[in-house]
């Protein structure tokens, strides 16, 4: 974790890489999704594709909520915490001082949406999973996870997307999801 704290404070130095790292940063879901658009091959919008949109959004939402009680169970502190460092995004750091690091709640975020829309789309999947893995590597790069929070966090997500496929209601939002992304990509 701390090598991988080191590698991240170096990947700031790429103004690029550090852009990227600082536009992940946000969770409102319009700004993701424009993220996965361009690999996904349609723009991701709730006007463009308003059955894509909620699945991704209502996917999110679930899978965050795995992050939650072992957050407040662990506490573990942040790694810019830890090191008495600023991060990389320093106007998010009062609000994240009093929430544990571990699970990474935007790498979830980040690896659900990844996994959703390669179901949506397979052809686009090696894509849509590297900008869902980069979602977590940006939160080693900020400073606001350890490593070990990002990879747990990549499993956990696993687990819940296989819990969502057990909803009624999932399954049938994904079958419209492909539906539209069907429609869409003529």
């Amino acid at each position: 974790d701390k090598a991988q704290y080191a590698w991240g404070k170096q990947m700031r130095q790429d103004a690029a890489r550090a852009g990227e790292a600082i536009s992940h940063a946000s969770i409102d879901p319009r700004v993701i999704c424009s993220h996965f658009s361009e690999p996904f091959g349609v723009e991701i919008t709730p006007e463009n594709t308003p059955h894509i949109f909620r699945l991704i959004v209502d996917g999110m939402e679930t899978a965050n909520n795995i992050t939650l009680k072992p957050k407040s169970h662990y506490k573990r502190t942040r790694p810019f915490i830890y090191f008495n460092e600023t991060s990389l995004v320093p106007d998010k750091e009062a609000g994240l001082r009093n929430n544990g690091s571990y699970p990474s709640g935007h790498t979830v975020i980040g690896t659900t949406a990844a996994l959703l829309l390669s179901e949506i789309n397979p052809e686009a999947a090696n894509a849509l999973i590297k900008v869902g893995y980069e979602y977590g590597q940006s939160r080693v790069i900020a400073g606001y996870h350890w490593q070990s929070d990002v990879d747990a966090s990549r499993f956990a997500t696993s687990v819940a997307l296989a819990k969502m496929h057990t909803s009624k209601r999932f399954v049938k939002q994904l079958k419209l999801a492909k539906k539209e992304f069907a429609r869409k990509r003529r």
